[in-house]
């Protein structure tokens, strides 16, 4: 669980994501990665063209309540990851159909694909545990997301 847990900081998480849409959530997680300097302001609309880019190919709802938007970009030189939380769930045309409540936003460095899907895969292994799942979703602070992941 720790690969997920070595990307979030503190000011990488939303603990209550608001939103209805697919476009909202993305909006608001790709906020957060302006906000703590994870991505320039500049390359704010750039990136989400890419993110919408990707949505529209497949959806990034991967199943049991757990979505990671991606893409790779030439505008970071290292892997960038946000995680935003909903208690209540937002549909986001998961593979299941089922309302999302983990969302892990990750934006890649083009140069770094392969380094990439080995971490998309890490993290959809990391969060396929049930338990996990919920104990990460009622999370208030990220003490207990530090718990969750080291239960």
């Amino acid at each position: 669980m720790n690969q997920l847990l070595a990307l979030l900081k503190p000011e990488t998480v939303i603990f209550e994501i608001e939103g209805s849409s697919k476009e909202e959530v993305i909006n608001q997680l790709l906020q957060k990665a302006v906000d703590s300097t994870l991505i320039a302001r500049d390359d704010r609309e750039l990136v989400y063209e890419s993110l919408m880019a990707r949505e529209k190919s497949m959806s990034t709802g991967i199943g049991s309540g757990v979505a990671i938007p991606h893409c790779s970009v030439n505008l970071v030189d290292e892997l960038k990851c946000v995680m935003g939380l909903s208690r209540k769930g937002i549909d986001f045309d998961a593979i299941d159909h089922l309302p999302v409540h983990i969302f892990i936003l990750l934006i890649v460095p083009k140069s770094k694909f392969q380094e990439h899907i080995k971490t998309l895969a890490q993290i959809a292994k990391t969060l396929n545990v049930k338990e996990d799942r919920e104990k990460l979703i009622l999370s208030k602070n990220f003490e207990e997301i530090r718990k969750a992941f080291s239960a």
